[in-house]
């Protein structure tokens, strides 16, 4: 379900949490749904369990999941409309950066959204 690349500029545990989230708002991960152990999925996907561990603390502390002691880690009941923000707001983020940089204006960024949309079928 996860995978990762060793070779991206993001760190691989930031990679875990944006698939996490992304899996949530998609519905494919659903509220009450236990995850997979630290170490299962640090065998999985060939790396640290600390990356893995690191990954699901973030997680916790944005409370998209909950950990019990024994029991393990547990999707949160979140409103969806706030996954799915959280899961398109690093992306929003890095094109308004792009946009200031260019000083392409709020009203001209907006208008390539809405045409990028509509040509792309998204």
């Amino acid at each position: 379900m996860f995978t990762v690349d060793p070779k991206s500029s993001l760190p691989i545990y930031e990679q875990l949490v944006a698939q996490i989230i992304r899996a949530i708002a998609r519905g494919l991960l659903r509220s009450g749904e236990q995850m997979p152990s630290v170490r299962e999925l640090a065998s999985t996907l060939l790396v640290n369990p600390n990356t893995v561990s690191r990954a699901y603390q973030e997680l916790e502390s944005r409370n998209f999941i909950v950990t019990m002691r024994g029991k393990g880690s547990f999707i949160s009941d979140l409103p969806i409309e706030h996954v799915k923000q959280a899961a398109i707001l690093p992306h929003v983020q890095t094109l308004c950066t792009v946009a200031n940089e260019l000083s392409i204006s709020n009203a001209d960024l907006y208008q390539l959204l809405i045409q990028t949309r509509e040509d792309s079928s998204c």
